[in-house]
């Protein structure tokens, strides 16, 4: 019978191969920039510059369209709030008929 490597405290993978939660994070925001680090090139200062002005234009972007959507939701409540009371002021009216 085979003995399996995990429960005699033997690693499944070589060291070198497993990565850690840091690894997992920059593989789901650039896989490319995570396998280039993986084989030893590092970020320069300027492309870390650039990446932390895109992280700011875009968060700048998402608040704009937050503030545009709650933008919508008000009219949208002027709306509906003006129809009911377009609608009650009719049902009044054809009640003093």
């Amino acid at each position: 019978m085979r003995s399996n490597p995990s429960q005699n405290g033997e690693s499944l993978f070589p060291p070198e191969d497993m990565i850690n939660a840091s690894e997992l994070r920059e593989f789901l925001f650039c896989e490319r920039a995570w396998f280039l680090s993986r084989q030893g090139f590092r970020v320069t200062k300027q492309a870390e510059a650039q990446r932390s002005a895109g992280i700011v234009f875009h968060e700048a972007r998402a608040g704009a369209a937050s503030r545009g959507r709650s933008r919508w939701i008000f009219w949208l409540a002027v709306l509906l709030a003006g129809a009911g009371l377009a609608i009650l002021l009719f049902q009044l009216w054809q009640g003093s008929r």
